[in-house]
């Protein structure tokens, strides 16, 4: 029992099933004070915060990354590919890993500081323009800036949570995190209770965001800053050429899906778009409990990259693969059966997409999924050769989204971000994967 309870596994299930749970407890309270074109807006404060990241750029995961590296025993950061460790010599590179830190602590003020550009003067402008009375009162207008705030104050120590994963500190990583849900989930409920609506939303959301964080930053520091005898001096100039392929590859990722969200307020209102994005939020949370299997593995992939052991990698993406995609198809039938049964119960204003609609995205999103399986094991090995095909396949769903979603509403929607994938880009990047776990010839990198 001792080491079920200390594996990563066992803890990232469980704060999955903590969020599903939370939802589920949240829920009836909250779609029973919120008003569906409230519930609508939320969603779109929640697509705006999404876009405003980009900003910055994937430089926390690449932290992760080369964090994994170090851990390793790799001696230097090396832009593309990996400086793998020399035979015996596969001791932590704790002088790197400070220096990563550092890194963190110069160049993540400035990236918040854009980000409270973006969203307050950028997402506060569009949603006035866009929304117009509906925004700008003060039961939605202050909530969102109220959100804002918290987004930009959370980006100062964004990278902290991606360093304690990088270091392969998974199940202390979900445990704090465990701990900020509930926050979240007693500053919503409560605030939903006492009638503040937007408001408590948003304080959850920042609890969510700050206080992991702030618990990450002091494990990193206690168990591996204080112990370096160094701080290797790492420059975002060696991260930036994976960097900026990250924040293309992040932002192709926000417009292959994240997006529609936005484009759905835009084609069909605020009341379709609640019910979109209350079915897409009920995916994506089937999508985060059978990722558990693929994201704890993250930092050792990097880890046996690093010490050249194709083997044990093989083996390892072999079985969790088949446990992620089979924990998928499961909790897809589970949800599709079951959350709309409970939401009746509720006696909610707002309702999922139709059985039908709602099977489908089960369906379309199950492509996405293991699309991001793909990608995230070729960029274990610093190196990211499906950034093309990602870019087009983003810009074409919303392209087709726009046509589609004109013409067929929802159901467009659904089908646009599965054609974008399956024209090329699905295909194409199975076949990279492929060719990254049973090597034959060296491969220049790009």
């Amino acid at each position: 029992m001792l080491r079920i309870c200390n594996s990563p596994v066992f803890w990232t299930i469980l704060v999955t099933l903590l969020r599903t749970g939370g939802f589920f407890i949240v829920l009836p309270v909250l779609l029973r004070k919120i008003s569906t074109e409230q519930l609508g807006m939320w969603y779109v404060f929640l697509g705006i915060a999404q876009f405003s990241g980009i900003v910055e750029l994937g430089f926390a995961p690449n932290i992760s990354r080369f964090a994994s590296f170090f851990l390793g025993g790799a001696a230097s950061p090396r832009s593309i590919g990996i400086d793998h460790s020399t035979s015996g010599h596969t001791d932590p590179n704790l002088a790197g890993i400070a220096g990563l830190a550092q890194l963190g602590r110069t160049l993540y003020p400035r990236l918040g500081a854009a980000v409270g550009v973006l969203m307050t003067l950028g997402g506060g402008i569009w949603l006035y323009i866009q929304f117009g009375a509906k925004f700008w009162n003060l039961q939605v207008a202050p909530a969102y800036f109220l959100y804002a705030a918290g987004m930009t104050a959370s980006m100062y120590g964004y990278f902290w949570m991606n360093l304690l994963f990088g270091v392969d500190r998974v199940r202390q990583g979900q445990q704090v995190f465990a701990t900020g849900l509930i926050l979240n989930y007693a500053l919503c409920l409560g605030g939903l209770l006492a009638g503040a609506g937007l408001y408590a939303l948003a304080l959850g959301q920042i609890a969510l965001a700050l206080y992991p964080r702030w618990m990450a930053s002091r494990i990193v520091q206690k168990d591996f800053l204080s112990k370096a005898p160094s701080i290797q001096e790492v420059s975002w100039r060696d991260l930036w050429p994976m960097t900026w392929r990250s924040g293309l590859c992040t932002f192709a990722a926000w417009l292959s899906m994240p997006v529609t969200t936005l484009i759905c307020a835009q084609i069909t209102g605020l009341a379709d778009t609640a019910r979109y994005g209350l079915s897409m939020q009920l995916v994506m949370m089937v999508y985060g409990l059978a990722g558990t299997w693929m994201s704890v593995c993250w930092p050792k992939l990097a880890v046996l990259r690093t010490q050249q052991e194709q083997s044990a990698i093989r083996r390892l993406v072999a079985g969790r693969m088949g446990l992620s995609v089979a924990t998928y198809l499961l909790g897809a039938f589970a949800s599709w059966w079951l959350a709309p049964l409970a939401i009746h119960l509720f006696k909610s204003k707002t309702d999922f997409l139709p059985p039908a609609l709602l099977a489908l995205l089960f369906g379309v999103v199950l492509i996405d999924f293991l699309m991001g399986n793909f990608k995230s094991f070729l960029v274990t090995g610093n190196h990211m050769p499906h950034l093309n095909s990602t870019l087009v396949a983003g810009v074409l769903t919303v392209v087709l989204c726009f046509i589609l979603g004109h013409y067929f509403g929802i159901l467009g929607i659904i089908l646009s971000i599965a054609a974008s994938q399956l024209i090329f880009n699905f295909w194409y990047t199975l076949r990279l994967c492929w060719s990254d776990l049973w090597p034959v010839l060296d491969k220049s990198t790009v």
